[in-house]
């Protein structure tokens, strides 16, 4: 009797309790997964740097050479476009080939680039030393 008195509410124990788990393993697959976040899109701007190959006042274009193997690179310039002679503000009559050329393009589609910046010097520009880390002994 006393063996009785014992197993049943272990028995009925079990039952509730395993009942419990079961319910909450199947409650968790409905849990809905976070939506992902959107992948950041690729910005349609880029900075561009060179030497100017060819300038074209009626089409309004400059010309940069293109890498080892690829064609040449040309960005027509905006209506609005920011243009900076030796970091002073010039008309577009006044830049000519040879010239470096620095600036930021928006891609408008695969093969048409328009420049909205450039910054346009007679001298090559210095390029910016990373400073020297220190060791310490």
């Amino acid at each position: 009797m006393n063996m009785k008195i014992l197993f049943v509410p272990l028995l009925t124990a079990a039952f509730i309790f395993g009942g419990l788990f079961i319910e909450s393993s199947a409650f968790a697959n409905d849990k809905k997964e976070p939506p992902e976040e959107p992948t950041k899109k690729k910005s349609a701007f880029f900075p561009f740097r060179g030497v100017i190959k060819a300038v074209d006042a009626k089409k309004g274009t400059l010309t940069l050479p293109g890498a080892k193997g690829k064609p040449d690179r040309i960005f027509v310039l905006a209506k609005k476009v920011k243009l900076t002679l030796d970091g002073k503000k010039t008309a577009f009559k006044d830049i000519k080939a040879k010239m470096w050329v620095g600036g930021r393009a928006k891609r408008l589609s695969e093969t048409s680039v328009e420049a909205v910046t450039v910054n346009v010097k007679t001298k090559k520009p210095e390029r910016k030393k990373k400073p020297a880390e220190k060791k310490e002994e």
